[in-house]
């Protein structure tokens, strides 16, 4: 940056250290202080913001690779910025994530917003046309059915019976059963995998082993519903599957598609894990800067590349970019 000390390496370090290694920067001011360097906090926060605005073209364009494939992800997660336009300190915030485009092009984007509103998803996925997996909450759930596949979340369902025989002590009964059911499913996924099947191969072996499995198990739970208590944990959890059904065996339908949204969750979780150490952002400012490193960070972690050096090549090439094509280069 001009008339600053922060070379493209020593801000990658910064930026590599809070989003991938989830070390707050006062922790890393500490740190620098030891090592005789003085650079304050507001310094490290300011450079973060900075590189932030200079690498925003290129979340731009990962954006519209998610919505141009037909193929999305998505998910949300609680944040508090302190210093939020008519908020209090204490309200919540949310960082979305939405994730998409082809397996050797797939990206994750974080966005910063003030509330958890259908709206968000519904902006986000304005022109997007294909599966989406998500779970069942409402701002996916009531998108456009006619552009738009809700794939749910298989291991979502799983987890209302999974706590209930957590809850029972792994007594056998009903949730015990549909626990069992589920694994059936997952273990036609597990095999897939070992055997590295193609999309076509995975389409194929749903339909002649899967499906078999998932019309005796709505059978089997509209059978135990008739006994389950409405209101009481087992009735929940059986009238949710089947109230989702037909986006929770969606994913037979195309072989790109996964039983879960467990991808997701997974790009979501290294968000929550810093949230454990930084707690919050002072300021929006600061919370849409995150949003895009988060971004970039979480992307070059799907594709194994290292993100001290991406961070270190792109802060050095993001200001010979001129037009579309260099940034995608």
């Amino acid at each position: 940056f001009p008339k600053s000390m922060a070379t493209a390496g020593l801000v990658a370090a910064v930026i590599d250290a809070k989003f991938n290694r989830h070390l707050p920067l006062y922790r890393q001011e500490d740190m620098f202080k030891s090592m005789g360097a003085e650079i304050s906090r507001t310094n490290l926060g300011n450079w973060v913001v900075k590189a932030a605005e200079l690498l925003k073209p290129i979340v731009d364009n990962m954006i519209m690779q998610i919505q141009r494939y037909d193929v999305a992800y998505a998910d949300e997660t609680v944040l508090q910025v302190i210093n939020e336009k008519g908020k209090l300190s204490t309200s919540k915030s949310y960082m979305w994530l939405f994730g998409g485009g082809p397996s050797e092009k797939r990206c994750f984007v974080y966005q910063y917003h003030p509330s958890r509103k259908d709206e968000i998803a519904k902006h986000f996925f304005g022109s997007f046309n294909g599966y989406l997996h998500a779970d069942c909450y409402s701002a996916y759930v009531n998108l456009d059915k006619e552009r738009i596949k809700h794939v749910a979340c298989m291991a979502h369902a799983r987890r209302y019976f999974v706590d209930i025989v957590k809850a029972t002590k792994n007594k056998p009964g009903i949730a015990k059963s549909a626990v069992e059911w589920f694994a059936k499913l997952y273990a036609i996924e597990k095999q897939l995998k070992e055997d590295k099947a193609t999309t076509e191969q995975i389409k194929q072996t749903r339909t002649t082993m899967a499906t078999p499995i998932l019309t005796k198990f709505k059978q089997w739970l509209l059978a135990q519903q008739k006994t389950a208590l409405p209101k009481s944990p087992l009735g929940k959890a059986i009238f949710y599957s089947i109230k989702h059904w037909s986006s929770l065996t969606q994913y037979i339908n195309d072989g790109r598609l996964e039983i879960d949204n467990n991808r997701s969750e997974r790009a979501i979780k290294p968000f929550v894990i810093g949230r454990k150490n930084w707690l919050f952002n002072s300021t929006t400012k600061g919370a849409d800067a995150s949003s895009i490193l988060f971004s970039l960070v979480q992307t070059c972690k799907e594709h194994n590349v290292d993100v001290f050096a991406y961070f270190k090549y792109v802060l050095e090439s993001a200001p010979k970019c001129k037009n579309e094509q260099d940034i995608q280069k």
